[in-house]
């Protein structure tokens, strides 16, 4: 007679796959931190270099500078950039290779566009800043980066993102302190090194190849996906500058230069909270689209599963974090950037509704919700803007950082009962 095995076998070995599927996430997750805390903190000493030996007024032009680049890089994506991790999750490697190579393709003429219009601008307006001039190609160069560490963390490969990310950011700083020291002690000397660190890391992955414009076509069908796509997310560039960058631009106007620069020394610091949200984001993607590719349960309860647990694990981050910056903040930042310390305690605390929307975000996303995201960032940018300019003259740098806070928490509690309310339709 065939001996049974235990009752308690089939229970036993469950156990053991979700231990070494939580095990695996753990590990995924730990190579993600490990890399952005390694990159962020060489961008944290690069800043403190830069405080150190460049003005106040210098650190507001390079932060506004760093704002457009947000407007930018996504004209030059046309705001499609979540296509490439949507397609490379649901597409066969034979479909999805002459879909990214035609999506090079749209951001070469996307960039083609934008620097000649970036050009007349200039010459027509009298524009004092040259920086201006430069935007453009960083966007482009960034699209590139972009796409290559979507890709990576599609596939999982934690180890290969990282390495992106930190080898650029080190070869920034090096440039970085090297120009300061040697060539000008300005703005400009930080946005060179971060141009010329993203086209370095590219020259080493794909190598020079001229021929990629030599290859250059119109490809109609692609093209009108992308568009199609991105086209309501093109429309949320102004509310959605308005979320992330909008607060050191009204800092700049309601008070100073040298206070925009003393808020984006507290931004790079508070950083660290939102190197972490990138990569438990980073770690937890692939499973939330699996999740929903597979239907295990209703859109709006995984957004809700996934973001209760990831906020969780943001909320003890920052409260170890913070804790480490009380004990290093005055010895980080000079006195004249002293206003920087307790702002950052606010913008760590606000960027917890940061991390909800990141995680409702992708659900939306992966539905095509772009039109409803449109309308979620004009609700989420009239919060901020609305609460910056009312708060920002009362309580100053804290002003700014409630009013980001404000404009994703806002953006975020749309998208989650919007999702709620395409649940019941599908139901009826």
């Amino acid at each position: 007679m065939t001996a049974q095995p235990p009752q308690d076998e089939p229970g036993r070995f469950g156990l053991l796959q979700r231990l070494r599927g939580l095990a695996r996430r753990a590990r995924s997750l730990v190579v993600y931190l490990s890399f952005s805390s390694a990159s962020n903190a060489i961008g944290l000493l690069t800043t403190l270099f830069m405080i150190r030996h460049v003005a106040p007024q210098e650190f507001g032009r390079l932060a506004i500078t760093l704002g457009a680049l947000m407007v930018v890089n996504p004209v030059i994506s046309f705001g499609a950039d979540n296509l490439v991790a949507i397609n490379k999750t649901k597409m066969d490697p034979q479909d999805y290779a002459p879909f990214r190579k035609a999506y090079g393709d749209f951001a070469l003429l996307a960039y083609a566009v934008t620097q000649a219009l970036t050009l007349v601008f200039w010459l027509l307006t009298g524009w004092g800043d040259v920086l201006v001039l430069l935007v453009p190609l960083m966007a482009a160069t960034k699209f590139y980066v972009n796409v290559a560490s979507i890709e990576y963390v599609m596939e999982q490969r934690a180890i290969a993102y990282g390495l992106v990310q930190f080898l650029t950011s080190l070869v920034a700083a090096i440039v970085t302190v090297g120009l300061v020291l040697w060539v000008s002690a300005r703005a400009e000397s930080r946005v060179v090194a971060l141009l010329l660190a993203d086209i370095a890391l590219l020259i080493v992955r794909y190598g020079i190849k001229p021929a990629t414009l030599w290859h250059w076509r119109f490809d109609r069908p692609a093209f009108f996906s992308i568009v199609k796509f991105g086209a309501p997310l093109m429309l949320s560039i102004a509310p959605a500058y308005l979320i992330n960058e909008a607060d050191k631009v009204v800092v700049a106007r309601e008070l100073d230069l040298a206070s925009a620069g003393i808020y984006g020394a507290a931004c790079t610091i508070a950083g660290f909270m939102l190197t972490f949200i990138t990569a438990l984001l980073n770690a937890t993607v692939p499973k939330i689209l699996a999740a929903l590719k597979e239907e295990r349960e209703d859109p709006a309860r995984t957004a809700m599963h996934y973001a209760a647990k990831f906020c969780g694990l943001c909320v003890a981050f920052a409260l170890v974090f913070l804790l480490a910056y009380t004990l290093a903040a005055r010895h980080l930042l000079p006195a004249r950037y002293a206003a920087a310390i307790p702002a950052v305690y606010v913008l760590v605390g606000m960027m917890q509704l940061r991390s909800f929307y990141a995680v409702v975000g992708t659900v939306t996303d992966y539905f095509g919700m772009t039109t409803e995201k449109l309308v979620g960032f004009v609700i989420g940018a009239a919060a901020s803007l609305g609460s910056m300019l009312l708060l920002i003259p009362r309580l100053g740098l804290f002003g700014a950082a409630f009013g980001m806070g404000l404009g994703y928490g806002s953006l975020g509690l749309w998208l989650m009962l919007l999702l709620r309310r395409r649940q019941r339709f599908v139901r009826t």
